[in-house]
């Protein structure tokens, strides 16, 4: 494993891949390519677990890097929408920001000085503080005991309500509307009840909370894994108080899986008309290069429209547009399409290492599938 993770810091670190992921990010208006910072903590337990689930530190790093864009254009087009002329200078939290998946491309969308961040984990705050200049907030696990000492605009909480037993779901509702400005907007995830994998696990109340986790540093019995129907969410956040003046929901709007819910605490629900899109979505299945030919298997679509007609491979920066149109029925599901396959080959010269780039682009949002160099054997 400890290979991996040396394996997986310089794919991190491979100025091949800082370039290949910023031609994917969007919404960083001023920003340039020598801000975007690759460089992830070797305690990341999101890139952790991605090296043990897929035991290939390029595939790790592709996903953990993808998700982050996801996310990224998310929050993008929700601060935006809600603060459509002076979103730059609004103060956003990244609350539960781990060790800065988000906050590295937040950080590019808008000054750092108007970003906080907050998370339990201290090495994890002292890291995202001193790499991302962005404001630091410790946290803790009652939400009574929670203090940033101001309010803002938007409060961004990725994947922390999708682990939550009840008492501090409901907890955590409650204290972080109190801390939004009076127009502000709490985002934050879960995951739905379809995607328990026996239906008979929820309970009467809406919510199955199981005590295990990616994340085994943090106490099960306070941050598992749990699964909340809508009826369970619409009355916690009706129990939080009466500032919740409305909520919208965007099913699998967070990585095609987890639900993501705007709470604002406006009058006018400005957010009724939020134009939102998924973007694409895919994965390289399968990629190999032996005795001088490159060979790559994947699937790509929209995660609104369906089908997208195409995917970019690069390698060494040369492009090759390789066309979607295989059947995967297996991936019909998530984009709606059976016809969202596709397979790339090409002759590379043997023992040449080659920087194999793969991406989806929908509507001027795009997704890298698969990014890192690959020498053949």
């Amino acid at each position: 494993m400890e290979a991996l993770r040396v394996q997986a810091r310089k794919a991190c670190d491979d100025e091949r891949f800082r370039r290949a992921l910023w031609r994917h990010c969007r919404y960083v208006d001023g920003a340039g390519p020598a801000d975007l910072i690759t460089t992830v903590h070797p305690g990341d337990q999101m890139l952790e677990h991605s090296l043990r689930h897929f035991g290939d530190a390029n595939f790790a790093v592709s996903q953990y890097f993808n998700v982050a864009l996801q996310q990224h254009n998310a929050a993008q087009q929700i601060l935006r929408h809600a603060f459509p002329r002076d979103w730059i200078h609004r103060e956003v939290l990244d609350f539960a920001c781990g060790y800065g998946r988000h906050l590295r491309l937040l950080r590019l969308a808008i000054p750092a000085a108007n970003v906080w961040a907050s998370e339990i984990q201290a090495d994890a705050l002292e890291f995202v503080a001193a790499r991302f200049g962005v404001h630091a907030v410790g946290s803790s696990a009652d939400p009574a005991a929670f203090d940033p000492g101001r309010r803002f605009d938007v409060i961004w909480v990725a994947s922390l309500f999708s682990h939550l037993p009840d008492a501090l779901f409901r907890g955590w509702l409650k204290a972080l509307l109190g801390f939004l400005k009076p127009e502000g907007l709490l985002c934050f995830s879960v995951h739905d009840e379809r995607e328990l994998s026996d239906a008979r696990l929820m309970t009467p109340s809406g919510i199955h909370f199981h005590p295990a986790s990616e994340i085994a540093q943090l106490d099960h019995a306070i941050y598992g894994t749990s699964f909340v129907s809508h009826r369970y969410v619409d009355e916690a956040i009706a129990s939080a108080g009466p500032q919740a003046t409305s909520r919208l929901r965007i099913p699998r709007g967070i990585a095609g899986q987890q639900d993501l819910f705007v709470v604002s605490l406006a009058a006018n629900d400005r957010m009724a008309t939020l134009p939102f899109r998924k973007g694409p979505w895919g994965w390289v299945d399968a990629i190999g290069l032996a005795r001088g030919e490159l060979r790559i298997e994947g699937w790509a679509g929209s995660l609104d429209d369906g089908r997208i007609g195409e995917v970019e491979v690069r390698l060494d920066g040369e492009s090759f547009r390789v066309p979607t149109d295989l059947a995967r029925a297996d991936v019909r599901p998530v984009t709606g399409h059976d016809r969202c396959g596709f397979e790339f080959k090409a002759k590379v010269a043997q023992a040449r290492e080659v920087f194999v780039e793969v991406s989806a682009e929908s509507r001027g949002q795009a997704a890298l599938l698969y990014a890192g160099a690959l020498k053949g054997s």
